[in-house]
């Protein structure tokens, strides 16, 4: 493969990534309203913590470097709470 077929592969997987980053987020909703009909808070530490486990443990077998999954995961977690807050009306603008 060329570089420039190797390149156009990176930009494919970018794009695959970010469509499921936004996938995540939109579940994040759903998320929300299941949370909202059980009455339940935003915030579910547990859960977090088993997310980040799960996420770990897949960059461990992988061999990638923990650190910087933990880094991605830590993020993708915070888009999924403040997508909740603000369905909840919090952190808007008037």
């Amino acid at each position: 493969m060329s570089l420039e077929d190797l390149r156009a592969e990176v930009q494919k997987v970018d794009r695959d990534i970010i469509a499921l980053i936004y996938e995540r987020v939109r579940l994040a909703e759903d998320i929300f309203e299941a949370k909202r009909a059980l009455g339940v808070g935003i915030e579910d530490k547990n859960q977090e913590k088993l997310v980040m486990k799960r996420a770990l443990d897949m960059a461990t077998e992988l061999g990638l470097d923990a650190g910087a999954v933990k880094e991605i995961f830590a993020i993708l977690i915070r888009m999924s709470l403040e997508k909740q807050h603000e369905l909840l009306g919090e952190n808007n603008l008037p």
